[in-house]
C-alpha cells in the first residue's frame, strides 16, 4: 500500500496504513472484499503501480489501496491482530477470508508507471469527477435504468414516448434530464397505481385499461416530471405523491371502469389508442386542441390585451396560420412576449433598466425580465411558482424552443428556420406566463 496515498495521508508502514483505511472505510472495505471473494476483480480496473526501489521485486500500488488493503485481509486475516476494528467486523472479513483463493484473482492486472508524476494525472482524474469529460462521467439516473432495463419506471417511460404523440423538445428533455428516481418513486406507491389503474408484477407494469385510458395520467406525469412542475420535494411521502395525483385534471384521469383483461404495458401497439371522437358539445368546451391548431396563438383563447400595438400583433398571431407564415409568426411570438413583458413591469413598477459599471443605463436582458415578472406573480400576486416552472425553464434551456437565444436568432440570423411544431410547444411552454400578464 501507499505510504503517501492522498486518502489517509501519509503513514508510517503497512501496519498503520492498513489501520488508516480501516479508520476511513469501516464496512465499505468489507463490502469491497466480499465483492473481491465471491465476484473477482473487475476486469475494467487495473491497479496502477510503481516499482519499489529499494526492493526490484515489490510495487506500490500508487491507485488502488482500497483494493490492495481487501486483499491483503482476504489472504491473511491474521493482519487484523492487534488493529483496531469492531467485533463485528473483524468476524465479516475472516468468514469471507474462509472461502477465498489467491488463484482465483491472480494475477492481477496492472500498469506500471515510471514515477509519481506519470501517475498523477491519471489518478487526479479518477477521483475528482468528470472533469469536463476527461474524468469518469457518472450515469444519470435514467441510464442506469436503461442498463437495469426492467425497472416499472422506465417502462412508463417508454411507454408515453412511444404512445403519448409528444413534441419534440419534450423527447430531448426524456433523452437527457429526466427524473427517472422520481417516477419511480410515485409507481412504487400502490395507491398511486390504483389511482392510474397500472400494477406492478414480476418487475412487469402491466394494466387492463385501454390504450387511450392509460395514456392519459401517465403521459401527464411524465410531461409534469420533465417540465419540473412538480419535483422530488413535492412528492416527497405517500400523501402528498396522492394528493397529486388525486389533482390531475379530469381529462388526465382514466375511466378505471373501462378495464379488461391485464397485459404488459410493453405489449401495447398503435392500434390499441385509437380514441373515440368527442361529441361536438365536448369540443365547444374544451374551446381548442393545441397539438392540432394551425395558429400560434389559440383562437378560442381571449386575452385582454389594452394596448393598441399589443393587440394587433396578438390579433395577427390568432389568425395567421404557421405552415404558411412560419417567419412572420416567429419573429411576432418574439416581440410579442417582450412587449408583454415591458407592459407588465412598467404597469407593476418593476424597474426594465439597470446601471452598469461606469454608471451606464442599460436595459435588461429579456431572459431575466421573464424571471423577475414570475417572481412578482409570486411573491407579490400569490400565484403558485408551479404554475410558471415551463416558461422559467426554457427561456434558458437551449434545447427548448421557447429559449431566448432561439427567439433572437429567428429575428437576426440569416440561418435560423422556424419550424411550425417548435413555434407551436412554444406557445404551450408560455400560455399560462401570457394569460397572468394580461389577466
Amino acid at each position: 500500500m501507499d505510504s503517501a496515498n492522498p486518502r489517509i495521508g501519509s503513514t508510517l508502514n503497512q501496519r498503520d496504513a492498513l489501520q488508516k483505511i480501516l479508520d476511513d472505510q469501516g464496512s465499505k472495505l468489507a463490502e469491497l472484499a466480499e465483492d473481491i471473494a465471491n465476484e473477482g476483480m473487475s476486469p475494467i480496473e487495473r491497479l496502477l503501480v510503481l516499482r519499489e526501489k529499494k526492493h526490484g521485486g515489490q510495487f506500490i500500488a500508487v491507485e488502488g489501496n482500497r483494493r490492495v488493503a481487501a486483499l491483503k485481509i482476504l489472504s491473511n486475516p491474521s493482519v487484523l491482530v492487534s488493529l483496531s476494528l469492531g467485533g463485528a467486523l473483524q468476524k465479516r472479513f475472516e468468514r469471507l477470508s474462509k472461502n477465498f483463493s489467491r488463484t482465483s484473482i491472480e494475477p492481477i492486472a496492472c500498469y506500471e508507471v515510471v514515477n509519481r508524476d506519470e501517475a498523477k494525472k491519471w489518478i487526479y482524474l479518477r477521483h475528482t469527477g468528470e472533469n469536463d469529460g476527461r474524468g469518469v462521467v457518472g450515469w444519470s439516473g435514467l441510464a442506469a435504468a436503461r442498463f437495469r432495463g426492467t425497472d416499472p419506471a422506465l417502462q412508463a417511460l417508454e411507454f408515453v414516448r412511444v404512445h403519448g404523440n409528444l413534441h419534440e423538445h419534450h423527447r430531448r428533455v426524456l433523452d437527457t434530464a429526466f427524473p427517472i428516481t422520481t417516477l419511480d418513486r410515485l409507481l412504487s406507491t400502490r395507491e398511486v397505481r390504483d389511482l392510474i389503474g397500472i400494477e406492478v408484477k414480476d418487475g412487469k407494469l402491466r394494466s387492463g385499461l385501454p390504450g387511450e385510458e392509460l395514456i392519459k395520467p401517465l403521459r401527464r406525469i411524465v410531461l409534469d416530471l420533465a417540465e419540473k412542475k412538480v419535483n422530488v420535494s413535492n412528492l416527497k411521502n405517500r400523501a402528498a405523491q396522492v394528493e397529486y395525483v388525486k389533482s390531475l385534471e379530469k381529462d388526465d384521469k382514466p375511466n378505471l371502469s373501462n378495464a379488461g383483461s391485464v397485459r404488459a404495458v410493453r405489449d401495447f401497439k398503435v392500434g390499441d389508442f385509437e380514441v373515440k371522437a368527442a361529441p361536438a358539445s365536448s369540443l365547444k368546451k374544451r374551446g381548442y386542441d393545441p397539438s392540432e391548431r394551425k395558429t400560434l396563438i389559440p383562437r378560442a383563447l381571449k386575452l385582454n390585451i389594452s394596448v393598441s400595438k399589443i393587440a394587433e400583433i396578438y390579433k395577427e398571431l390568432r389568425t395567421l396560420k404557421m405552415d404558411d407564415y412560419p417567419h412572420s409568426c416567429a419573429v411576432l411570438l418574439r416581440v410579442f412576449l417582450e412587449l408583454s413583458v415591458d407592459f407588465y413591469m412598467d404597469a407593476n413598477k418593476i424597474d426594465t433598466q439597470f446601471t452598469a459599471n461606469g454608471g451606464k443605463v442599460m436595459e435588461k436582458p429579456l431572459k431575466n425580465k421573464v424571471a423577475e415578472v414570475i417572481d412578482n406573480f409570486v411573491k407579490v400576486k400569490g400565484f403558485r411558482r408551479n404554475d410558471f416552472s415551463g416558461v422559467a425553464r426554457s427561456v434558458g434551456d437551449s434545447s427548448s424552443p421557447l429559449h431566448i437565444n432561439l427567439l433572437h436568432a429567428y429575428v437576426h440570423s440569416r440561418f435560423q428556420k422556424p419550424k411550425t411544431r417548435d413555434l407551436r410547444s412554444a406557445w404551450d411552454e408560455a400560455e399560462p406566463f401570457f394569460t397572468r400578464i394580461w389577466a
